[in-house]
């Protein structure tokens, strides 16, 4: 966290980019679980300061790009990644994350840089 004031620190919002590639075998089960996302996991998100998460696919490939934006100055990692309150917070979303990086090429989303 920075230092500023916490009133203006709570109106800002941060932006996250990621890619990750899919493996083609796992491409229709993850758009299935998209479509049906578990209540504890969207919940657990919502709790955790994400505001807006949004996934596209590149056309004609299995490369995802997914966009987010928390509300607030929160430090995405520390609310979502491995360790956080959020992954804590309920079995199903252990499972759940496990079960979207077991799709992955490589195993996780790459943050990408915004220009």
């Amino acid at each position: 966290m920075t230092d500023t004031d916490p009133l203006e620190r709570a109106t800002k919002t941060r932006r996250y980019c990621f890619s990750v590639e899919v493996k083609p075998e796992c491409i229709d089960n993850y758009k299935h679980h998209h479509d049906n996302i578990w209540p504890e996991v969207s919940s657990g998100l919502r709790k955790a300061g994400l505001k807006c998460l949004t996934t596209f696919q590149l056309p004609g490939t299995n490369r995802l790009v997914m966009y987010i934006e928390t509300a607030g100055d929160i430090n995405l990692a520390e609310a979502t990644g491995p360790g956080s309150e959020y992954r804590a917070s309920h079995p199903r979303i252990k499972e759940w994350e496990e079960l979207m990086e077991s799709y992955f090429i490589g195993g996780q989303w790459t943050l990408m840089n915004e220009i």
